[in-house]
């Protein structure tokens, strides 16, 4: 049976199938250590060698990985019995079992057998021998719980068992740093609200309470930040009336601790940028939290302009479905916040591969890809009539649908652990693709797009499972990346204004900053579709949240041009070492960088990681003479930052993922390195770091002189010095 059977699963059950208490159920704090003990009572259907348990975790969390061999060390976990000569054999699988529940710890019964009223005590962090506990999971959650399941007689099929203790909440940690959220374009005179926030070590939203606290615009405002705020406080009547590019800064007890996003004040503003995530899902298929936890996160603490839920269709039963859409229904405030209904089709990439769906109106078909993990109740009268098992079906039957009832459906190719198959892409019902998420950066997806002379724009998006929408931090080792953001540049804030932005492809794509970018071709903005003849020229801004590396001007996947702010002062003392790269286009694409360096004829005197913000990779350790580290990159950009002490002759031996390189202090004093490795955008760098900040502020201008016949996509890319990237939708012109 399936997953109607782990539902099912009640008191009516404990005295067949056994029940299993856990103690205790208090509250824990991201990221800390704790322990939880596990007590399973063996019901009338006993259990034979063979058979066992299976404790799980949502596939998403990022729990310790309980082991058993090393008392002394983080996630030691024990297993008893109280019948005398039973024996266990245990490990831990992370895919040891289906969605959501995929990560288990098996205990399998080598010895016994159990009888009705035996117990099984499992100690998960068990810190008798000097361990610190379990870690647990870098994300909160209101109703945690480890999910346990049984096969009393070896068949290989577990069902889930009841559990009588409630669920207990993980909460966030403490606030170490602000953020502040402003609108990027706004009118002059016009009052808008901006969002303060705390935020623990992990990005989570924190509740605060602080006084001496000032939001600095044109007048300072007194702010008062405590508990009854929850996890951001908004602040309504900023007002900027001198038109430009402007900065808010807020301060505690006169010291700067933030700094907002730039704002593009306009004296006549016809136009807005709404920020959005267009996929993320919850527990109702393989994430946590619920469709209303979901899309209040997205508004009241990520502070985006808008988002859709995407629950996997082969796992997302029409009740499921519902209460997406009344959720969505319920937050979706036209002028406020812009929620659509919608769902994720999740075909295999031999199908055609992943697609967002999202709805205009508060309602819409589902047509499936499978009904994989559907079963029984769960399975619709009419499943066979609502299965499109490839994209071309779904293009289909979502055409059919529009002229039927001239209702709006938007659809979202995209990469997670599917890819789409750029092949099947529909431009009229699929103008955009999701160029960044959670699982990894894909630029090579929009060459791929123009190169084969497919009109597409870009949007960023995260894929969160952790209900985080439009703030998502990685947890999973699948998932090691920021969650992007798409910009959409619309008339007005509504599903209707939103979807305008898109279908026109009038957007960009980020790794999660609100940078703001603009771009014209001979007048003509990013997405547009056009004919020119003669020279043409290129014009842009860029206004960073943090300075700007370097700007690169594209033609399709040929760059043309790279605008590189003023000239920096580079410190031969600090030393920047940086790696990138996926094995593949396709699932567990990941690459490994787990690895080290060393430095002879000198020595380290400081190390830190850049760019690595999944919990459980870093910079394990380092001294004068070495350094080493776990990452995992799949398309982003990770590496190391070195202080050194050493003269041009010292030199560093790097061995991590398929590099083994050395080079000396002099080599990359003298110039930036580069190593390519081959492979989908593998590569090492090693350069200088500049001393002064540089400016997060950047005009450029390009004329392309005699561009060759045929239709010419114009784009870039932004890098900032912070690592975090966006891209423009190209400009469209046909040649004449």
């Amino acid at each position: 049976m399936g997953r109607i059977t782990e539902r099912n699963f009640d008191e009516s059950t404990a005295e067949t199938w056994g029940s299993v208490t856990i103690f205790p159920t208090d509250d824990v704090v991201v990221g800390t250590h704790a322990t939880w003990e596990l007590t399973f009572t063996v019901g009338a259907y006993a259990m034979d060698v063979g058979g066992g348990l299976k404790i799980g975790t949502r596939r998403q969390a990022d729990f310790g990985h309980p082991q058993f061999d090393n008392p002394a060390a983080d996630n030691y976990s024990t297993v008893t019995c109280s019948r005398d000569g039973a024996r266990f054999e245990t490990c831990f699988d992370h895919r040891g079992h289906k969605r959501p529940f995929n990560a288990v710890v098996v205990i399998r019964l080598a010895a016994g057998p159990l009888y009705p009223g035996d117990t099984i005590t499992i100690v998960l962090g068990d810190t008798s021998g000097g361990s610190r506990g379990l870690a647990v999971q870098t994300f909160p959650e209101t109703a945690s719980d480890f999910a346990v399941f049984m096969d009393p007689i070896s068949s290989g099929e577990y069902k889930r068992i009841y559990c009588a203790s409630p669920n207990f909440r993980i909460l966030t940690g403490p606030s170490e740093y602000y953020t502040v959220v402003a609108p990027t374009l706004v009118q002059a005179g016009k009052p808008f609200r901006v969002q303060v926030r705390g935020n623990d070590k992990f990005g989570n939203p924190t509740p605060v309470s602080a006084s001496g606290l000032t939001l600095f615009a044109e007048q300072p405002m007194r702010i008062d930040l405590s508990e009854d705020n929850g996890r951001a406080t908004w602040i309504d009547g900023v007002v900027l009336s001198k038109s430009g590019v402007h900065r808010l800064t807020f301060r505690d007890n006169g010291s700067d601790v933030a700094v907002s996003n730039p704002i593009i004040v306009r004296d006549c503003a016809d136009e807005m940028i709404c920020w959005g995530d267009t996929q993320a899902q919850t527990a109702s298929t393989v994430g946590i939290g619920s469709p209303d936890e979901y899309f209040a996160y997205a508004r009241d603490c990520a502070a985006i302009d808008f988002t859709t839920h995407q629950g996997n269709d082969f796992i997302l039963s029409d009740t499921d479905l519902e209460e997406v859409r009344q959720a969505a229904l319920k937050h979706n405030e036209p002028g406020r916040f812009a929620a659509f209904f919608g769902w994720e089709w999740s075909g295999p990439t031999g199908t055609g591969g992943d697609r967002n769906v999202m709805f205009l109106d508060d309602e819409g078909p589902i047509f499936r890809s499978s009904h994989w993990q559907l079963w029984g109740e769960e399975m619709a009268d009419d499943a066979a009539a609502t299965e499109a098992v490839h994209a071309r079906d779904l293009q289909a039957k979502m055409r059919a649908y529009i002229a039927e009832t001239g209702r709006r459906v938007i659809m979202v190719p995209h990469i997670g652990g599917r890819r789409s198959d750029f092949e099947a892409q529909d431009p009229d019902l699929e103008p955009v693709f999701e160029i960044c998420s959670n699982h990894g950066v894909f630029e090579w997806r929009l060459h791929e797009f123009l190169d084969a002379g497919i009109r597409v724009g870009i949007v960023g998006a995260s894929d969160d499972h952790t209900c985080r929408p439009g703030l998502a931090y990685p947890s999973t080792p699948e998932m090691t990346v920021l969650g992007g953001l798409g910009a959409i540049y619309t008339r007005e804030h509504s599903r209707q204004g939103i979807y305008d932005g898109m279908m026109a492809r009038h957007c960009y794509g980020t790794t999660g900053a609100r940078l703001y970018l603009d771009i014209t071709v001979n007048g003509h903005r990013m997405g547009d579709i056009s004919q020119t003849s003669g020279p043409v020229a290129i014009n842009g801004q860029v206004h960073g949240t943090a300075p700007i590396e370097y700007i690169a001007l594209f033609n399709r996947s040929r760059e043309l041009n790279r605008f590189t702010p003023n000239p920096q002062t580079q410190d031969p003392n600090r030393i920047k070492i940086i790696w990138s790269g996926a094995t593949h286009q396709d699932r567990g694409r990941f690459m490994n960088w787990n690895g080290g360096l060393q430095i002879a004829n000198g020595r380290i005197t400081a190390a830190q990681p850049l760019n690595i913000y999944t919990a459980k990779y870093g910079i394990d350790e380092w001294s004068d003479s070495h350094a080493r580290w776990r990452s995992v990159t799949s398309g982003q950009k990770e590496g190391i930052l070195l202080d050194v002490d050493a003269s041009d002759d010292a030199v560093i031996t790097f061995k991590a993922g398929p590099a083994n390189l050395c080079f000396t202090l002099g080599d990359v004093r003298a110039d930036d390195l580069c190593w390519d490795l081959g492979g989908l955008e593998q590569y090492v760098t090693a350069s200088t770091m500049h001393i002064d900040d540089g400016t997060p502020d950047v005009s450029f201008n390009y004329v392309d002189e005699s561009p060759d016949p045929g239709e010419r996509a114009y784009w870039v890319r932004v890098v900032q010095t912070d690592f975090h990237r966006a891209w423009s939708s190209p400009v469209y012109l046909t040649m004449t």
